[in-house]
């Protein structure tokens, strides 16, 4: 086969690494329905297997158009009538062309906490932050995460604390490492179910999601809100879930919890904004983090994202970015918003 042309056969790869090939398969696909990331997990088979993979929404004629349009791309003229939608004036981007954008100097002389601070988008947070020169109080449950996250060249300034935030001494400590001025905290920590329908979750369980997901960060907000109020300033940002505004994401008892957060959210940013305290909450798709669960796979969840077949520490910085943001002093005029961060997944 001539180098430049493309087929049925031709590897995934290259079709991504050819100029007209890679615009075209992106396209067609996402309007077909399935998430075009999960490309780059694929990149070795060829064309052809999308057809299986995609259980039937990709057909073979289809790919075959797609053939015909990749290789006649040059043409003023479209062969056919079908392959007239297939040429999109700009080839979307690889997910992983993304990089953070640091801005140095953004939390200068500020104090955030940051809980889950061990792994995930919590990691990715102390980081972003730390990066930006704030002053990081980073809690976590786990020891080893912990010390791994301090010994990152890029944690520098960083305070790390082993906590349990349904313990009201470990609060306690937080706040004393924390000092009396608070600028932000992030609610990071989380943990999910195993999908279990209202009828099979047990007392444990939902005790458990509930003091990890919602009294935990009711605890601790708790104590660092009349600090901020103290000083007419103050951001918090909880970390949501597409499970506390869908049904179909997680679990009852995760469901109800993430629910729960994001009405604490909204009652809070009603309360506290014309006090200078700001509370908002992002929204993932699932993500590889720390929950200790099966969420994320399939169980009646609907088209699911791809995000996983990202690199897993850019997949978290992803969403610390929107974190970050609403902490600043850039959305000094945003609170009660519910922030997706989900590429568009919650949309469909």
């Amino acid at each position: 086969m001539d180098a430049g042309r493309l087929s049925t056969e031709s590897t995934i790869a290259q079709w991504l690494e050819h100029p007209s090939g890679r615009a075209i398969l992106i396209d067609v696909l996402a309007r077909r329905g399935p998430d075009v990331r999960a490309l780059y997990a694929i990149q070795t088979l060829p064309l052809s297997s999308i057809v299986t993979l995609s259980r039937g929404n990709v057909t073979e004629e289809q790919l075959n158009l797609l053939v015909e349009a990749a290789n006649h791309s040059g043409s003023q003229t479209p062969a056919s009538p079908e392959r007239a939608h297939l040429f999109p004036s700009v080839p979307p981007p690889s997910p992983m062309d993304w990089k953070e954008g640091i801005i140095p100097g953004r939390f200068r002389g500020k104090t955030v906490i940051v809980t889950g601070a061990g792994a995930g988008i919590g990691r990715a947070t102390a980081l972003r932050l730390a990066k930006e020169d704030a002053r990081v109080v980073a809690v976590d449950l786990n020891t080893l995460r912990m010390e791994a996250l301090l010994e990152n060249p890029a944690a520098h300034g960083t305070i790390g604390i082993v906590a349990d935030l349904n313990s009201e001494s470990d609060i306690q400590r937080i706040m004393s490492a924390a000092g009396s001025d608070i600028d932000g905290l992030a609610l990071i920590a989380g943990v999910s179910d195993d999908l279990e329908p209202l009828h099979e979750v047990d007392d444990e369980v939902w005790e458990r999601i509930f003091r990890i997901n919602v009294t935990g960060p009711f605890r601790l907000s708790r104590q660092v809100i009349p600090a901020m109020l103290s000083r007419g300033a103050g951001s918090i940002v909880n970390l949501a879930s597409q499970a506390g505004l869908r049904g179909s994401v997680g679990g009852a008892a995760y469901t109800a919890a993430k629910h729960a957060l994001i009405g604490l959210t909204r009652s809070g940013a009603y309360t506290y904004s014309a006090r200078g305290v700001r509370i908002n909450a992002v929204v993932p798709m699932p993500t590889r983090n720390s929950l200790d669960s099966n969420y994320g796979f399939p169980g009646g969840l609907g088209p699911l994202p791809a995000a996983s077949l990202v690199p897993a520490d850019l997949e978290a910085a992803a969403v610390a970015a929107p974190v970050t943001y609403l902490l600043s002093d850039d959305a000094v005029s945003v609170t009660g918003a519910l922030l997706p961060a989900d590429e568009g997944w919650s949309v469909g």
